[in-house]
C-alpha cells in the first residue's frame, strides 16, 4: 500500500492537475462562430479527420494532466510499503524467539560496517517483521526470549493481533526488550514451543547469532524436527558476523585457590585467560582490582589460538568479611567477558581439631606436637591456623561444624558414636586426615571405618611391616610423589628434601585390595616398593585422606627438620578445607539466597545491586521454621545483602555473580552446516541484513526515483503529442507556376 512522506503537500497539489482541463475549456468559451464562404472546403476536410484530430488532442491533454500529477506526487515523496508479508501465506500466528544471551553483545561491525551488538540487529528484525504484519493485519506476532520462554513459556511480548492500531504499542514494546546475561541455549525454547498447542499455520522465527555450540548437539535439531513434523514454518534470522582473526580474548575464572582465607595471610588466587581467536595473542595485560583499588596487574607473554593461560599471584586481606578481587582485559568485540571478579571471605582463623590419644599427645614427641607445629610455626610465620588438640571421644561430645578438616594422630580405636559423628562430618562436606602408627589396630580400623569400601578410611589395612633398605649401592628414596595438587609442589625433577625421608616401618594394605576398582581414588605418595603411603578418596561430599605411617619422627624421619614436612602439611590442610572455604559464586541469572535466624536477626535485607550499588530492600518471609530471602542476580558483578541482628549489630554477606565462560567462545554455526544437520527437515535461512530495517524500509520502499523516470517519459510522450496535434506546414513549394 502506498504512504507519502509530504501528505499535504498532495491533497494541495492535485487540484493543481486540473488545470489543462481549466485552461481547455476557457479556450473553447473564447472561440466565435463566424461563417465565410471560403471556409467551407475547410470545414468539409476537417468532418472528415474530426476523429483523429480529437483523440490527439484528448492524448495532449491527459498527458499533461499526467505531467502535473506526477509532479506533484514526486514532491510528495511516495513510498510503497514492503511486500515481506507475501513470504507469510495467509492467516497465521508468529512467534519470534530472540537470542538475548551474552554472546548476543558482540560489537563485530556487519558486511555493511554497521556498529552495535548483534541483539540490536536482532530486534530490528523483529521490528521489521512486526511492522509487515501489522500492515497485513492477517497474523497474531508474540516475541519470547530465550532466557524466558524456554524457562517459563513467557512471553517478553504477549501474542497479539498485529494492526496499524497495535503497531505503534508493538514497536515500544520491541524497543524495551533488554538482553540478559545467560547462557540459555535454542534447545529449551524450541522444546517448549513444539510442546505448545498449535491452531492454525504457525510460523516460528529463531533470532539468533547460531554459535556452535548450541547447535552441534541433538537437542536442539531434535527441537526444531518436531515442529517441522508439527506443521510448523521454520525461519532462521542469522544476527551474528564472523569474527576477525584475534577473536575474543576472556576472563574465564578468577578464584582463591588454597591457602587460608584468615586475616594477614598470603591467599593464592588463580586467573585464567582464554583466546577464542585464530591467531596467537601475545602481552596480554590482565589489570587487577581488590576492593576497588588497583594493584600490580598481571602480564600474559602469549595465549594460543583457542588455548588458556592461567597466572597466580598472591594477595593479603587485614580486616576480616568479604572483599573483592576484579581481572579485567582490554575491551575487545565482546565486552561481556572482559570482567571476571570474584569473593574472598576472610576470617580471623581457622580451626583445626586434631584427636590423639597418645600419652605425648600435649607433648614435644607426639604425633600432635609435629602436626600443630606444621600448621602454625609461630608469629614468624602465620598460617592463620588454630590447632586444637582433643581426645577422641570429643568427636561425639563438640560441635564439628567449625571444622574444615579433622586430623586423627595414631588413634587406637573410636567407639560407634564417634565414628558415626565423624563419617556425618565429611559426607557433609568435611575431611579427615588418617595417621597410623603404632596403636593404630589395623584389623579394628579395616573392619569398623573401612567397612568394605563403605566407611570413612580409605582402604583396609592388614598390619604394620618394615621398610628394608634399598639392596645394591647408592641412595635410592623412600618415597616418590604422584601427580596430586598437595605434593605438586615437590614434583618434577628429584628432590633432595624427599630424599632425606627415611621410613622404617609402614602400614601395609590388605593383600589383593583392588585400587584401580576403588571409586575416586587416589595417591598422594608411594613408597619405593611400589605400595601406597598416602591416598585420598571420597567419601560423600567430602574426602578422607589416609598416610600409612606416624606423624611423629617414630616410624621415620620426616618430621624431624626436614621443610617439606611443613609444606605438605599445609597444602594438605588447604586442599581439604578448599571446598568449605570457597565463597559463593552464582552464574547469572542465579538466586542470592539470605538466610536468618528468628530472635536473632531483623526481618529487613538490604541487597546492593550493580553496576551502581542500588539498594533493593526485602523483607525475609518464613520458610521451614527459618527467615529467608532472595533476589535475582541478573547481572554479573558483586551482590552485597546487609542486615542488622536484634542487638544493633550488621552482617554483611558479598557473593559473586558471574557469566558462563563457554559464552566467550564466539565459533559460529554456518549455512552450510543448517544444511546438514537439519537434512530432511524445511527451513528457511536468512542474514540479518536482508530482513532488518533502515530507516527506508521501516517506511517503505521510496518511489521518487521510478516515479521521476515515469515523470520524464510523460514530459517526452507529451512533447511528441503536442507536435502531432498542432499544424506544420509541408516543405517549400516545388515551385510557382
Amino acid at each position: 500500500m502506498p504512504t507519502f512522506d509530504f501528505l499535504p503537500l498532495l491533497w494541495w497539489g492535485l487540484p493543481v492537475a486540473a488545470a489543462p482541463i481549466l485552461i481547455h475549456l476557457i479556450n473553447l468559451l473564447r472561440h466565435r462562430r463566424v461563417k465565410w464562404a471560403a471556409m467551407e472546403f475547410l470545414l468539409a476536410s476537417q468532418r472528415r479527420d474530426r476523429t483523429r484530430i480529437l483523440l490527439k488532442q484528448w492524448l495532449l491533454l491527459a498527458l499533461r494532466t499526467l505531467a502535473i500529477v506526477g509532479i506533484v506526487f514526486a514532491l510528495s515523496q511516495p513510498r510503497w510499503k514492503a511486500a515481506l508479508g507475501s513470504l507469510f501465506g495467509g492467516d497465521s500466528t508468529h512467534l519470534v524467539l530472540l537470542d538475548d544471551t551474552t554472546s548476543m553483545g558482540d560489537l563485530t561491525p556487519d558486511a555493511a560496517g554497521g556498529a552495535g551488538p548483534a541483539f540490536d540487529r536482532g530486534r530490528r528484525v523483529i521490528e521489521r517483521i512486526a511492522a509487515d504484519l501489522a500492515a497485513r493485519q492477517a497474523a497474531s506476532v508474540g516475541v519470547g526470549l530465550f532466557s524466558e520462554y524456554g524457562r517459563d513459556g513467557a512471553l517478553a511480548v504477549d501474542q497479539a493481533t498485529a494492526s496499524p492500531q497495535s503497531a505503534a504499542r508493538l514497536r515500544d514494546e520491541i524497543a524495551r526488550l533488554r538482553q540478559s546475561w545467560s547462557a540459555a541455549g535454542p534447545a529449551e525454547s524450541l522444546a517448549r514451543a513444539a510442546a505448545a498447542e498449535q491452531q492454525g499455520d504457525r510460523t516460528v522465527w529463531i533470532v539468533s547469532d547460531f554459535r556452535a555450540r548450541d547447535w552441534r548437539g541433538d537437542e536442539a535439531v531434535e527441537a526444531v524436527r518436531r515442529l517441522a513434523d508439527g506443521g510448523t514454518q521454520i525461519r532462521l534470522v542469522d544476527c551474528g558476523v564472523d569474527s576477525p582473526p584475534a577473536g575474543n580474548i576472556s576472563v574465564e575464572r578468577i578464584e582463591a585457590v588454597g591457602g587460608v582465607p584468615a586475616a594477614g595471610v598470603l591467599i593464592p588466587v588463580e586467573v585464567s585467560v582464554r583466546n577464542d581467536g585464530t591467531t596467537m595473542a601475545r602481552d596480554v595485560l590482565v589489570e587487577l582490582r581488590e576492593d576497588g583499588s588497583s594493584r600490580p596487574a598481571v602480564r600474559i607473554a602469549e595465549i594460543p589460538p583457542g588455548g588458556s593461560a592461567t597466572r597466580r599471584f598472591d594477595t593479603r586481606f587485614g580486616v576480616v568479611g568479604g572483599h573483592e578481587v576484579e581481572a579485567r582485559l582490554p575491551a575487545d568485540i565482546l565486552p561481556a567477558d572482559d570482567t571476571r571478579s570474584c569473593v574472598v571471605d576472610v576470617v580471623d582463623r581457622v580451626e583445626v581439631l586434631l584427636i590423639a590419644d597418645d600419652p605425648g599427645a600435649s607433648g614435644r614427641d607426639g604425633d600432635a606436637f609435629y602436626v600443630a607445629a606444621a600448621l602454625a610455626p609461630g608469629a614468624g610465620a602465620p598460617t592463620g591456623l588454630a590447632p586444637r588438640i582433643e581426645a577422641p571421644s570429643a568427636l561425639a561430645a563438640m560441635d564439628l561444624a567449625p571444622y574444615d578438616c579433622i586430623w586423627l594422630l595414631d588413634v587406637a580405636r573410636l567407639d560407634a558414636a564417634a565414628i558415626t559423628a565423624l563419617e556425618s562430618h565429611v559426607r557433609a562436606g568435611g575431611a579427615a586426615v588418617f595417621f597410623c602408627g603404632p596403636r593404630t589396630q589395623a584389623q579394628t580400623v579395616t573392619t569398623t571405618l573401612y567397612r568394605d569400601g563403605e566407611g570413612v578410611f580409605p582402604v583396609p589395612l592388614a598390619g604394620s611391616v618394615e621398610v628394608l633398605p634399598a639392596p645394591g649401592p647408592g641412595r635410592v628414596p623412600d618415597l616418590t610423589v604422584e601427580d596430586h595438587p598437595v605434593v605438586a609442589v615437590l614434583g618434577g625433577q628429584r628432590n633432595p628434601l624427599l630424599d632425606a625421608v627415611r621410613l622404617d616401618r609402614v602400614m601395609a594394605v590388605e593383600r589383593g585390595f583392588a585400587e584401580a576398582a576403588a571409586k575416586g581414588l587416589r595417591r598422594l605418595l608411594t613408597l619405593r616398593t611400589g605400595g601406597p603411603l598416602s591416598v585420598e578418596r571420597p567419601f560423600g561430599k567430602g574426602l578422607a585422606v589416609a598416610v600409612l605411617t606416624t606423624a611423629a619422627p617414630t616410624w621415620n624421619t620426616w618430621a624431624r627438620g626436614n621443610p617439606s614436612w611443613v609444606v605438605v602439611m599445609l597444602e594438605l590442610q588447604n586442599h581439604l578445607s578448599r571446598s568449605r572455604r570457597q565463597a559463593e559464586t552464582l552464574q547469572v541469572p542465579g538466586e542470592f539466597v539470605v538466610r536468618l535466624n528468628p530472635g536473632v536477626d531483623e526481618a529487613e535485607v538490604d541487597f546492593l545491586v550493580p553496576p551502581d550499588a542500588a539498594v533493593v530492600r526485602q523483607a525475609a518471609t518464613s520458610v521451614d521454621g527459618r527467615l529467608e530471602t532472595r533476589l535475582t542476580a541478573d547481572l554479573p558483578g558483586i551482590y552485597a545483602a546487609r542486615w542488622r541482628t536484634l542487638d544493633g549489630r550488621e552482617s554483611e554477606r558479598l557473593v559473586a555473580a558471574t557469566i558462563d565462560p563457554a559464552e566467550g567462545r564466539l565459533e559460529r554455526f554456518s549455512r552450510e552446516q543448517f544444511d546438514r544437520a537439519l537434512v530432511g527437515i524445511p527451513f528457511r535461512y536468512d542474514r540479518a541484513e536482508s530482513l532488518e530495517p533502515d530507516a527506508d524500509l521501516l517506511a517503505g520502499l521510496p518511489l521518487a526515483q521510478p516515479l521521476l523516470v515515469t515523470l520524464l517519459m510523460v514530459l517526452i510522450a507529451e512533447q511528441l503529442a503536442a507536435f502531432a496535434a498542432s499544424y506544420h506546414a509541408r516543405g517549400a513549394t516545388r515551385g510557382r507556376r
